[in-house]
This record gives C-alpha cells, structure tokens and sequence, in this order.
C-alpha cells in the first residue's frame, strides 16, 4: 500500500519542490537519471553508487534498491516485497508453481488468527463491509465507572480510521506491562505453540492409530500491529505428508480436524515471565507473570469451494497476508529507526504510544532486560515480520534470483523467448552482461525534493498501471484480482 494516494498528499500547491522537479526534468542527463529510476522500480531511497564498466571504458553511475519493506519509507520496495510475499503464501497454499507440487492444494490447511490478551478496555470500531455499525461501548454493557473514575461507556460509532480507535478508555486501568512485556515475548510465546501444535498433531494421529510421524507441520506466519498497538499473528498451516513431497496425500487429519488442534495448542500454550511488582524499583520483588493468546482466536479451516474454486481461496488468503507486509509502527508516528529513550517526550505520538515507549524503557532498567532499549522504534516487539517453516514454500531468495535472471535475460536479448516463461538458465543470461568492478558507494536516496517528487509520481502511476492490469486479467480469467 503506499503512503500517499495523490500528488496533493505529499506536496502543498506552490511548493518549491514543484519547481525542483521542473527545473530537473529540462536538465541534461535527465534522460539518463529517468532510466537509472526506472531501473529500480522508481525507489523512493535508492543507494547511490557508482562502478568501473570494462564495455565503456569508463565508471557509471549505478543505483541499488533500497529493499525497504515498509510502505511509509519505499511505496515502490514496499510494493515489491509485498508482491514476493504474496507468490511465497500462494505457491503454499495453492500449489503448482515456484517448484511446489499441484497436490499442495489437498493437503489440509489451516488459516489462523492469534490475537494478545486484553489489557484494558479500548476503542473500537465496527465498520466492516456489510456489517451494521454499532455503539464502541454501549451503556449497561458493564460496569459504568473504572477505580479511578472514568466512565467505561462510549456511545460514539467510531470509524475505522479515527485516531480514537485503540485508545484506552482508562489510561490509569490500562495495563501497560503486561502490554509490552507480550510485544517482548511474542517470538517466544510463538515457538512454544509451534512445539504445542506439533506435539498436538502427533498425539491425534497416535489417538487414530496412525504413525505420528506420518505427517509434517509447515507454516506462513505474518506479524500485525493491532490499533492498540500490540502485535498479534496472521498464520496459515499445512499438514504435509512426509514420505513424498509430489503425491496425493490421503491424510488421517482432515482439515476441521486440524482447525481443532490449531485452536486446542493456541489456547493451552503459557509462558511465564518474571516482571517487578514495582517497575523501576530494582529492589522490589519480582511477580510471575503467566502470558498467553487471547480469546479472541480465529481459526478457519481451508476447504470446500466457491465460484472459482480453492485457487480462489488461496489467492485472498495470500493477498490478505501479503498486506499486512508493508505496514510498520508508521501509522503511530514513530519512524523506522532506532530511537532514544530521552526523545520519547519530544516524538509527535499520541498519550497511549507514549505510554508504551516510557514502560518500555522503564521495564528495560531491571536486571536482564536493558536489551529492550534497542527495541523502543518497535514498541517492545522484536520478532520478525514475516517467518515460514523451511520447506512451507519457495524462499525470498530464490524468488529474487528469479526475477533478477527474467531482467538481465531481458535487457542482453529481448527477443528470447526463453525470458518470457522464465526457462533461461545460467549459460543463457549470464555470458552477454559486463561485469563490472570497483563498486563505490557514492550516498543514499535523491538530492532534491524535486527529484523525489518525480520519483514518487511514477511509483504511483506505475503501481496504479500494474493494478489495472491485474484488474483486467482477473475479469477476464473470472478470478479475484
């Protein structure tokens, strides 16, 4: 997704930029520079190098995607990677393409929400397609009035954009530790229910008198920031047979069954961790405090068929996924970077973001926990984004050595058609490119709100070109774009 829709969203009518743009388009070695831009995908904060080409004779100036996967840095990187993700999820789920086998779609498969506890009452919004709006807290929904005197009510129907949604209705009832020391713990409370499931698994098949070793678990797992600020994980599981990887797999555990066993190890796995009673106070005693999932678990499993099919499905669970790739701690105003726990009363961020940020550095000066201060830019959290079991699906890499072999192919011999399905291999793409030597890094993004501008508009107009194009195929392959 990228983080401005229109021009009028990243500059203001008149600004000087306007002109800088205008100034460079008319500039020599325009041409030049457009083509380096195009050649990155138009990236908003491309390294700026230069290398020796042996073909010319001389150095050029070469730019290198800066690979940024969150959409409020890289729109175009962003793009990219969310593009990469969705072909990982899809070849998992569907199958039949990036060297997974076409009987991956029969295996049974699990698309799973695990969601943090509450720690206090928050607003939310109801705005959902075709659904009615309700109140965010109607009266007589519970108690009227929190220990400290605010009310516990909200008659407001917030929407979904509204900066109010996952604000605590109580900042002072709020628990904040146990809010960051989930966002700290979820990598581990993750790799607890990965051993859960699979010990889950094992069991139910020895139940059926099945070898418990007949199946593997793999998984997608994508990492989210709700709108209060806490992580929670976007999951699709797969039962794999383990004997081979290309056959039809009659498997002993349906995919309801699985779905079963999914929200079974969801709702049994704990960790304990050891927090102070008071925070801060280093010669307090310490409390044991027991984490887990929420409630608030959604499981569903993959089967049956709509209109067109489990390919269908699959490609909404991949896109769904996919989505949630390009999104940062941004939305809250806090930049991708590291960050001092001194300038947290100076950040342009709301009151509850604030809050997290002070507990975080607070809990970070307890014995064993002063490696929280490097995770401040990430509200506590310190996982990955995206993971997957290792033979789940295709890899990053190797969906990048892909195209990076589709593009060299292209521009040495547009006329292969080879390079159209992807068949070139090594002999083909590598002997006609030069090599070139002496690479030196010369700086990091544009050099003037000009040219980011123009960098910018591109990116946007090339992502709405590609989105048109999608919408076309699908309309007329009948498949969800």
């Amino acid at each position: 997704m990228l983080a401005f829709t229109s021009l009028s969203d990243w500059v203001a009518p008149g600004s000087p930029a306007i002109e800088q743009a205008i100034r460079r388009a008319s500039s020599l070695g325009y041409e030049s520079w457009w083509q380096r831009c195009a050649a990155v995908g138009f990236c908003a904060n491309p390294v700026q190098s230069s290398a020796y080409d042996p073909q010319l004779g001389r150095r050029v100036a070469v730019m290198i995607r800066c690979g940024n996967r969150r959409a409020a840095i890289c729109p175009s990187c962003s793009d990219l990677y969310a593009a990469d993700t969705w072909q990982l999820v899809h070849a998992g789920a569907h199958g039949g393409h990036h060297g997974m086998p076409e009987t991956t779609a029969d295996r049974p498969q699990v698309f799973a929400t695990l969601t943090a506890p509450s720690f206090g009452a928050v607003h939310t919004s109801s705005s959902r397609p075709g659904l009615p709006d309700t109140a965010c807290h109607p009266a007589g929904s519970g108690k009227s009035r929190c220990p400290h005197g605010k009310a516990l009510r909200c008659n407001a129907i917030h929407t979904s954009n509204d900066l109010e949604v996952g604000q605590p209705l109580c900042p002072d009832c709020y628990d904040y530790t146990g809010h960051v020391l989930f966002n700290w713990n979820a990598p581990e409370l993750w790799r607890r229910f990965t051993i859960a499931l699979r010990r889950a698994v094992a069991a139910h098949l020895r139940g059926i008198g099945v070898d418990h070793d007949a199946v593997r678990v793999s998984f997608v797992k994508v990492a989210e920031y709700q709108r209060r600020a806490v992580v929670h994980y976007h999951t699709l599981i797969r039962l794999d047979p383990v004997e081979s990887d290309d056959r039809t797999s009659d498997s002993a555990v349906s995919a309801v069954e699985l779905a079963a066993i999914v929200r079974q190890a969801a709702e049994r796995v704990q960790l304990p961790v050891t927090s102070a009673a008071g925070i801060g106070d280093t010669s307090s005693e310490s409390a044991i405090r027991t984490l887990g999932f929420g409630t608030q678990i959604d499981v569903q499993p993959l089967t049956g068929a709509d209109e067109t099919g489990k390919p269908g499905l699959a490609r909404r669970v991949a896109a769904y996924l996919a989505k949630y790739t390009t999104k940062s701690v941004a939305e809250f105003g806090i930049a991708a970077r590291r960050i001092s726990s001194a300038a947290i009363g100076e950040l342009d961020i709301s009151a509850h973001i604030r809050r997290i940020l002070s507990t975080v550095a607070e809990l970070a000066t307890l014995p064993g926990n002063t490696a929280m201060l490097g995770w401040l830019h990430t509200l506590g959290y310190r996982g990955h984004i995206t993971t997957k079991s290792r033979r789940y699906s295709t890899t990053m890499t190797a969906l990048r050595a892909v195209r990076h072999r589709w593009r060299i192919c292209r521009a040495d011999q547009p006329e292969r058609v080879g390079c159209q399905d992807n068949s070139c291999d090594e002999q083909d793409w590598s002997g006609g490119a030069p090599e070139l030597t002496d690479w030196r890094i010369d700086g990091a993004g544009h050099r003037s709100d000009g040219e980011r501008l123009l960098v910018h508009t591109a990116a946007l107009r090339a992502r709405e070109h590609r989105y048109l194009a999608r919408l076309d195929a699908s309309q007329n392959s009948g498949a969800s774009p």
